[in-house]
């Protein structure tokens, strides 16, 4: 937060000096005295040249003062030139205003619809998550370097998971279905991290371990789950219908996952025909 408004004070300062110092007049004052003080030499060698011109009777009297009247209207129209370019009272007042306005405008609007707290709501999350994440994998390859336990391998494979590792996840679920005597849960997660960290290609070795997984446990989820999308992409529409039935079959009422499972074989369905 603190961080947020230093920086936000720096631009408004930076954009703020941007705006004044030109409309003060701090660059073009030295400009207008030295071009004032130009046109008072001008006006001066002019009149020498008059003089001159008189003393050798280029000029008579009165082309010699019609001369200096010329030269005295000149200077004059250059000084009131120079006073109206650095003189707009208006001309300054309304940059000046806006300028000092609209920070203050932006302001009263971000505290009024601004997501400041929704910014920090939301790294908070991402850290915890992040945390947790962490957490999880350090949990479990404690668990797995201490003991030759399957839970811990099972654990492990689930912290690869989370963070993307599909191929050390598969290696962690071999791991565990090796001890813990291949249980159909373990399977399945198995053959699915293979399959996410093969670009999901369906294999024969994902086959083999989906059907072990469902002789061992008709139920097991991940792997009705993975053999109806092997069979739809085989184009086995009514073979993808059966797994996927049997997998709405064994979830509750309430799971969210049920409406995107009848689409699906809804879909497939209409495919077969």
């Amino acid at each position: 937060m603190i961080a947020f408004w230093l920086y936000a004070g720096l631009l408004f300062a930076a954009a703020l000096g941007f705006v004044l110092v030109p409309q003060l007049g701090l660059w073009r004052t030295p400009v207008d005295a030295d071009r004032t003080r130009t046109n008072v030499e001008l006006y001066r060698e002019r009149l020498r040249e008059l003089e001159e011109q008189h003393r050798v009777g280029a000029r008579d009297t009165a082309q010699l003062d019609l001369g200096r009247v010329e030269a005295a209207r000149e200077l004059l129209d250059d000084t009131q030139t120079a006073e109206h370019a650095v003189d707009f009272p208006l001309g300054r007042t309304i940059p000046l205003a806006a300028a000092l306005s609209t920070p203050l405008l932006a302001l009263a609007l971000y505290l009024h619809w601004g997501s400041l707290d929704q910014l920090k709501l939301t790294r908070l999350r991402s850290v915890a998550q992040n945390i947790e994440k962490i957490a999880m994998r350090q949990e479990a390859v404690s668990l797995a370097a201490t003991s030759d336990s399957a839970d811990g391998w099972s654990s492990l494979g689930r912290a690869y998971m989370a963070q993307g590792r599909m191929s050390e996840a598969a290696r962690a679920y071999e791991r565990a279905a090796a001890i813990g005597g291949r249980p159909p849960d373990v399977l399945g997660h198995w053959a699915e991290a293979e399959y996410f960290a093969g670009e999901r290609q369906w294999t024969a070795k994902l086959q083999a371990l989906v059907n072990e997984a469902l002789t061992s446990n008709p139920r097991e989820e991940v792997s009705l789950r993975l053999a109806g999308m092997a069979a739809f992409q085989a184009g086995r529409y009514s073979d993808a219908v059966g797994y996927w039935e049997r997998l709405a079959a064994t979830l509750p009422e309430g799971d969210m996952s049920r409406a995107s499972i009848a689409k699906d074989i809804a879909r497939a369905r209409d495919l077969a025909k």
